[in-house]
């Protein structure tokens, strides 16, 4: 750990301290509803001040809390679309209802469409669709039937000249997917991908050549 990343870190760690002294110590609020801020907060100061704050003056439910750890993780990464970068700035309650309407249509949208997540790994995008590892590869299933999936075809297939994976073959993906799951085999650190589908009888290089 470097030395910046070392004082965050005990600055992070003092801020903590000091707000259990200020909201838990003083009875302001309960020592379990302090536990729920610390776990949706992420151990961050300034979001755990936030919720602390509102939980005392009432403008959140401490029933909510445990939300607050997702919106939190969206907001990070996606600070841009939502009405302020900054947290402090949510004050009311007309401010607060926007902040998680905002919240629940970006996490809505991310869930319809996997490939609409921004700020986070591939790895981590398509981790409900990878169903193992062989000699080194990730392995992502995209279930039949999924049309809705295709932009995460493309994105797990980016680079190749698969026809499902193209971007512009939009009939292609929805034939295949139909007739059953399509199997993409991705080496971390490499540009190194197969596509298999037990329907077509097809196992494809990146090239879109056959490799058995």
């Amino acid at each position: 750990m470097n030395l910046k990343n070392l004082a965050y870190q005990v600055l992070n760690e003092a801020s903590i301290e000091q707000l259990q002294t200020q909201f838990v110590d003083s009875g302001k609020i309960s020592s379990e509803d302090f536990e729920s801020i610390k776990q949706a907060s992420g151990g961050k100061g300034a979001y755990a001040t936030w919720l602390a704050k509102k939980i005392e003056d009432k403008t959140l439910k401490a029933e909510d809390l445990y939300k607050w750890e997702e919106y939190f993780k969206i907001f990070n990464r996606r600070k841009k679309d939502f009405p302020s970068p900054d947290i402090n700035s949510y004050k009311s309650v007309s401010d607060i209802n926007s902040f998680i309407r905002k919240a629940v249509e970006l996490k809505n949208k991310e869930q319809e469409d996997p490939s609409a997540k921004k700020g986070v790994s591939k790895v981590d995008k398509f981790e409900e669709f990878k169903i193992g590892e062989v000699d080194g590869f990730m392995v992502y299933e995209i279930p039949k039937g999924r049309e809705d999936l295709y932009n995460t075809s493309c994105e797990l297939g980016k680079g190749t000249e698969w026809c499902t994976a193209t971007g512009k073959t939009r009939e292609y993906f929805d034939n295949y997917i139909n007739d059953g799951s399509l199997f993409i085999f991705r080496k971390p650190g490499s540009d190194e991908k197969y596509e298999f589908h037990y329907e077509y009888n097809e196992f494809m290089d990146k090239n879109n050549l056959p490799v058995i």
